[in-house]
């Protein structure tokens, strides 16, 4: 006789945790806290993320974590002794400067009032995984698909490997998300607005003029329909994104190669050309390694039918671009509440746990949509398209 059908659209929570597998898809700042969590509380958990390692490629800048949301993701994971050990309080300082150089006093303070400490996403990463069980992560495992098991589980497709299957699969695999695409064929929108990420030369980190500017925190410099956003990271790094509503492939329309300093530089001097060149002089010391970021959002009212024994959180489920600094605050919410979702009632069905915390999750984040797309409408001064 063959294998017995699991019905995982008939699965209880409490059977999930005592005889089910959850996969999360991605290794970033959610499935890292979501395993944790789900661990914590008894479940099998196996974490497949397709970097080959925790440092294969740049994580990014510092992320303020909220009291309310991120923060609070954190201390129910019993992490808040060291998120204050690796966190910098004094990073939350904020200035707007224009594109003249002068002082913008008051202007952008509302989207920053309410800013936690700060904290490295590579440390914050690190942080997490440090607390995972060794293993939990699998390195290198790219998903390429989602399959429905012949016994009514998920089948992964991993590049190079065995297929797994998992009574539950969890997408945490941020806006490129492929398990997405077994739950929706919606996409996120580019919203007109690119970004280039640089560092700041090393030997500028302290006492250039730069520097001294930009203090322990962060200065938006902002004129023109145009940012410059500048960053002091942990251990002196200094990280800054040329923000500008250009064309979603902007390195090949504009005709230069982003492995080009020279040829990147040019380019953002002519983009930036009616700013102050002494601003521009300042912001444009850097090195030779640059990240090109379309932003995107998912459409603020879009939903999707739930299905049995899949689920996703996080920029998976609602990218938004980083204007108001809550996309991470968000994706450890969403951790959290899925978490607490499988437990809060064990003679529950997955699938009903799982919808309502979908339609928990939906309502939330599509308000955050909205207001994410407000204030990148108010400093750019172009209606950022369908995404809105």
């Amino acid at each position: 006789m063959g294998d017995p059908v699991r019905r995982t659209d008939m699965m209880t929570c409490e059977k999930l945790k005592e005889r089910g597998t959850v996969a999360i898809v991605g290794a970033g700042p959610a499935g890292t806290t979501l395993a944790l969590l789900l661990h914590q509380r008894g479940f099998d958990v196996r974490v497949f993320e397709r970097d080959a390692s925790p440092d294969a490629r740049p994580q990014g800048g510092s992320l303020d974590l909220r009291p309310d949301s991120g923060q609070r993701a954190i201390r129910a994971a019993g992490l808040a002794d060291a998120f204050a050990r690796r966190s910098r309080d004094d990073a939350k300082a904020f200035r707007m400067i224009g594109a003249d150089g002068q002082e913008m006093p008051g202007e952008g303070q509302e989207t920053h009032e309410d800013a936690g400490p700060e904290i490295d996403r590579g440390d914050l990463r690190a942080m997490l995984i440090e607390a995972l069980p060794d293993g939990m992560v699998a390195w290198d495992h790219r998903i390429e698909g989602l399959d429905r098991h012949r016994d009514g589980r998920w089948l992964m497709r991993i590049a190079g490997q065995e297929p797994v299957v998992a009574d539950l699969v969890i997408g945490a695999d941020g806006s490129g998300s492929c398990v997405r695409a077994a739950l929706t064929d919606v996409e996120p929108i580019y919203t007109g607005i690119t970004m280039v990420a640089a560092y700041i030369r090393p030997e500028l980190r302290r006492g250039s003029h730069l520097s001294d500017v930009l203090g322990e925190g962060s200065v938006m410099f902002a004129g023109g329909e145009k940012t410059i956003f500048v960053q002091r990271c942990a251990r002196d790094v200094i990280l800054l994104y040329y923000s500008m509503a250009v064309p979603q492939d902007w390195p090949r329309c504009a005709g230069f190669d982003l492995s080009d300093v020279d040829a990147v530089m040019r380019a953002v001097r002519e983009a930036y050309c009616d700013w102050s060149p002494e601003v521009l002089d300042m912001l444009t010391e850097v090195d030779d390694h640059f990240q090109h970021w379309p932003t995107s959002a998912m459409p603020p009212d879009h939903r999707w039918d739930t299905r049995p024994g899949l689920t996703m959180l996080g920029d998976a489920s609602h990218t938004m671009p980083p204007f108001t600094g809550k996309g991470v605050n968000l994706a450890l919410l969403d951790a959290l509440d899925l978490a607490d979702a499988l437990v809060a009632e064990p003679g529950q069905d997955v699938a009903d746990a799982v919808a309502g915390f979908e339609s928990s999750m939906q309502a939330r984040t599509s308000e955050e949509i909205r207001a994410c797309l407000k204030v990148g409408r108010n400093a750019y001064g172009i209606d950022l398209g369908d995404a809105a």
